[in-house]
């Protein structure tokens, strides 16, 4: 309750107090025992000094004073009983003075876990049960015969006590439909506002802050912790300039009520952000990949949840636990260029963090071209993301992940896409490509027409990394030609199962089959992308590819992956939130990054499938 509601109570229960000695002895004020302990009882606990709980100074304070009373106080009828709460009390104070030698409120050390358990036990010895004591047995020797005065200074005690024990501004507030009230403590700048209240909405709540005539004030609970009278919160106000204000405020007491709001509020910029990484303290559930946007300077600043975990945050008086989200920059969007761009900065600490638009952002935007790609969408958005064809045949590409995850889809797709300019040539030798997909098989002379896509199959019994680098190698003789002639022809090769074709030498013997062509394959593609050969990558795991050849994609398409060697390459080439995020990815997700996706930064896309 606020200072103003436990006034009004004290008012209440001293005037019960008074009008008891009234009846009893004829005068409101009495030096009677049992009225000085209704008189400390009433001011000490729970309205002034012991609010929330008796601390081991309270408890130790109170038992001197009643003491005190059991000394001066005349004996009769209830002599025992004083002996015996004499003991208890003696027993209270010396438990109350161990919790305070030793150190109660230490974090560390035996003789700090015993302080804490003293403490704790001391609290049984509160105001109220100490001055109970004192008041009904000085009450019982004032009248033994338990005739009418005794029932009234009973009844009247009983009143006291059971006020004290009841929010009645909580009652009030819910009677009559009122905001609950909270106080100002403090504030982590420069815009979370540290409250007490009775009662708070749960995290992610906007609420109006009101005061006095002025103008309330919006906010967005960001985290709270119920306490054993009063609930401890958070609450994040975008002006920072109102949030120290509201501060300077502490004396007045702030009125909290939901507010309807359509911005899907998801945490505020928190310690440990970085111009690349974004970490903040959820309001809602989110899921790995999902896009929230920060302002930065007026523009919306794009960034994808990676990770989350489970942490503590502890108050005096309690305790919550919360979900700590880590989210990468995907950058800031330009529908005119449709390109991601990183902001080289880190966000402003405090600001909100909001889950990003879905609404679509291509509507009268063509999505493809000639020179277009358009891959996916960031998750959770309809920003797309392209691949610039020209980019890719400029270099090589690599689609890695695990198998079922949409990587062929991808690849006839892109196939097709890139055999509308060029020349494109698949080496597969799994039949899918000219079985179920129905492309044509390769024919001599296929890789001199200008587009058009087949499929070059090893022939049985033929070492796959033989085949596939005396194929590239002639390819390649002819194209070199060509490019001293100044008559580039323009070739994609895609080589599925990769790990096939080009395995990682390091993993065979030293006179193994194929072992040589992997080695001088990888050679072979740092220089064939200047006569206008491009390679296309497919495999499910890194770790048994070329790693020579692998290292010559500058651009990585890369869907669901458990393996940890993979992982660790993949991390190598797309940073930590990769290993992160990779494992979780569904099936037509992927995380693209290189110099010809649309995005400066690293995404995770929800890739097409048409």
């Amino acid at each position: 309750m606020t200072v103003r509601w436990r006034l009004a109570l004290l008012a209440v229960q001293l005037a019960i107090l008074l009008t008891a000695s009234v009846i009893v002895t004829g005068q409101p004020v009495t030096g009677e025992t049992w009225f000085l302990a209704g008189l400390l009882a009433v001011i000490i606990n729970p309205q002034l000094l012991e609010p929330w709980y008796s601390r081991p100074a309270d408890v130790l304070g109170n038992a001197i004073v009643a003491g005190f009373l059991i000394m001066t106080a005349p004996r009769g009828a209830a002599a025992d009983g004083w002996y015996l709460l004499g003991a208890f009390i003696a027993i209270a104070a010396v438990v109350a003075l161990l919790a305070l030698v030793l150190g109660a409120g230490r974090a560390e050390g035996e003789s700090a876990a015993i302080g804490r358990s003293a403490a704790t036990l001391s609290r049984i010895a509160s105001a109220t049960v100490i001055y109970s004591g004192v008041f009904w047995l000085s009450a019982l020797d004032f009248h033994p015969s338990l005739g009418r005065d005794l029932w009234v200074l009973g009844g009247a005690w009983a009143i006291i006590v059971l006020l004290a024990r009841v929010n009645w501004q909580a009652i009030w507030s819910a009677a009559t439909g009122r905001p609950m009230p909270c106080a100002p403590q403090g504030m982590i700048g420069p815009s979370t506002l540290i409250v007490t209240s009775d009662s708070l909405p749960p995290p992610g709540t906007s609420v109006l802050l009101r005061w006095s005539s002025e103008e309330p004030v919006v906010g967005v609970v960001l985290s709270r912790i119920r306490r054993s009278t009063d609930v401890w919160g958070q609450i994040h106000i975008s002006d920072a300039a109102l949030c120290e204000d509201l501060v300077r405020r502490a004396g007045i007491t702030l009125e909290v009520s939901r507010k309807d709001s359509d911005e899907e509020f998801a945490g505020a910029v928190d310690a440990g952000s970085t111009d690349r990484t974004l970490r903040f303290v959820t309001t809602k559930p989110l899921a790995v990949g999902t896009v929230v946007s920060v302002k930065h300077d007026d523009v919306d600043v794009l960034y994808q949840v990676v990770s989350a975990q489970v942490e503590d945050v502890t108050v005096r008086g309690g305790s919550h636990l919360v979900v700590r989200a880590r989210a990468e920059q995907v950058g800031r969007y330009d529908a005119a260029s449709q390109h991601i761009s990183r902001h080289p900065w880190v966000p402003e600490p405090g600001r909100a963090v909001t889950v990003a638009s879905r609404a679509p952002v291509t509507a009268g935007v063509e999505l493809a071209d000639a020179t277009r790609f358009h891959l996916g969408d960031v998750l959770g958005t309809h920003i797309p993301v392209f691949l610039d064809l020209t980019r890719v045949c400029e270099g090589h590409l690599a689609l890695l992940g695990m198998t079922r995850m949409g990587k062929t889809t991808l690849a006839l797709r892109l196939a097709r896409s890139l055999s509308q300019t060029r020349r494109v040539i698949i080496l597969d030798q799994t039949g899918q490509y000219t079985g179920p997909e129905g492309l044509a098989a390769y024919a001599a002379g296929d890789e001199d027409l200008p587009n058009g896509v087949s499929v070059y199959e090893p022939a049985l019994g033929a070492v796959p990394a033989d085949d596939a680098y005396a194929f590239v190698t002639r390819l390649a003789k002819k194209a070199q030609a060509e490019y001293l002639a100044g008559q580039v022809h323009q070739r994609v090769v895609i080589i599925d199962e990769a790990h096939q074709f080009i395995p990682e030498p390091a993993g065979l013997g030293f006179n193994a089959p194929g072992r040589e062509s992997a080695l001088q394959f990888g050679i072979l593609m740092m220089q064939i992308r200047k006569f206008g050969i491009s390679v296309v990558l497919i495999s499910q795991r890194t770790a048994v590819v070329s790693k020579s050849a692998l290292s010559q994609c500058e651009t990585l398409i890369a869907f669901k992956s458990v393996d940890q060697t993979g992982l660790d390459y993949l991390e190598a080439v797309l940073g930590d939130a990769a290993r992160q995020a990779l494992p979780v990815l569904q099936q037509g997700q992927a995380c693209a990054f290189g110099p010809a996706i649309s995005s400066d930064t690293p995404a995770i896309v929800q890739v097409r499938n048409t």
